[in-house]
């Protein structure tokens, strides 16, 4: 093959190659691919360009790139400013709002690449524009979700900082309740000890040199009551010598009166005196959960077993007959037992303790645990 023959394939192996690359950017539609002069002016045109910009080939042909900018970019001279960066740093990119023909607007990604010769001048440069309008709206829309959502998430704190604050009052509130009440318990139980008891003693002194038999009997069990409804109010033995004997007498006393046999447990065997909360507290749940024993659960039997570990005070009363029906939670738990349930959680939860009651079998367990500080 001769050097002409070789030099005449070559450039028909170029031209292929130009036609080749020709048809391949006119056939991009979804990006606007052209180039510009040294100056910015238009050199080519495809039909991507066509589509997103709106200017046909013999529109823009030779026009400067500028038509392609808001007003105010114009002015301030930053077309220019782009080429000027494409040209030193070989390459410019950046995401900014550009204009059709028909004077809208759409976001663009816009990449300018410096075209150069074999001998390293500038020829022109290569500009490649894509529409991501949709693109920005759907991330603006997120950005809008992620700050209404950090508005939401700011309102549930503050919300649950208020609540947080009004559980710390009613809780403050409930224990000011609860003492208030143990101490009109304390009142009410010593007036009917001190002065009704007293009164009664003296009527069966009165009644018994009558030799009224049957007055002397009522008297008799008058003052019974009136003692024994005292020291249900509030038992002397609890301040006295402590929570043991005062839940010996008062098991006693459930006993006698219901006939539910009841076996109290305590460990340790030298068990501690507790605080003098404490110990009220604990009385009242025993109380309260043996009274709804007695009215609810159709049993012979039931067991009271007081635990006292290292750092907590736990507390049970199983009773071994009907129980609580599967459904029965909650609200109808409350109403079931009445709303002394209520008041035996509260007491508890006075002391940053828990109090639970479960479904078993047979019967129903009550459960306090009151953790110790100190």
């Amino acid at each position: 093959m001769s050097a002409t023959d070789s030099r005449l394939g070559r450039m028909d192996t170029n031209t292929l190659d130009n036609d080749v690359f020709r048809l391949l950017v006119d056939s991009v539609r979804d990006y606007a691919i052209f180039v510009l002069s040294p100056d910015g002016n238009v050199l080519t045109w495809n039909q991507g360009a066509q589509a997103l910009k709106g200017y046909s080939r013999e529109d823009i042909i030779g026009q400067h790139f500028s038509k392609f900018y808001l007003p105010e970019a114009v002015q301030s001279g930053w077309p220019t400013r782009e080429l000027a960066i494409a040209k030193k740093e070989g390459r410019f990119a950046d995401e900014g709002w550009r204009v059709r023909k028909d004077g809208s607007a759409f976001w663009a990604l816009v990449i300018i690449t410096a075209l150069r010769d074999s001998r390293g001048e500038l020829s022109g440069f290569a500009k490649i524009t894509r529409d991501m309008t949709e693109q920005r709206n759907t991330a603006d829309r997120i950005n809008g979700l992620n700050r209404e959502l950090r508005n939401k998430i700011t309102e549930l704190d503050e919300s649950r900082r208020i609540i947080e604050l009004r559980t710390l009052q009613l809780q403050k509130l409930s224990g000011q309740v609860l003492h208030v009440q143990d101490e009109e318990r304390r009142r009410i139980a010593r007036e009917l000890h001190d002065d009704l008891g007293q009164q009664l003693s003296l009527l069966r002194m009165v009644l018994s040199q009558n030799k009224n038999e049957e007055a002397d009997q009522i008297a008799n069990s008058a003052l019974a009551s009136v003692r024994n409804l005292s020291y249900l109010l509030h038992p002397p033995l609890l301040d006295e010598t402590g929570l043991r004997a005062a839940l010996d007498w008062f098991i006693d006393g459930v006993t006698k009166r219901s006939g539910i046999q009841i076996v109290l447990t305590i460990r340790p065997q030298d068990f501690p005196r507790l605080s003098g909360e404490i110990e009220t507290a604990i009385f009242r749940v025993i109380q309260e959960a043996l009274t709804n024993v007695v009215r609810h659960a159709k049993t012979e039997s039931a067991r009271v077993e007081l635990d006292k570990q290292a750092d907590l005070v736990v507390v049970r009363v199983r009773d071994y007959g009907q129980g609580l029906p599967a459904e029965v939670a909650g609200l109808q738990l409350t109403n079931r037992l009445g709303v002394g349930i209520t008041g035996m959680r509260e007491r508890i939860r006075q002391f940053g303790g828990e109090l639970m009651v479960t479904r078993s079998e047979p019967g129903t367990l009550v459960e306090a645990q009151i953790p110790l500080f100190g």
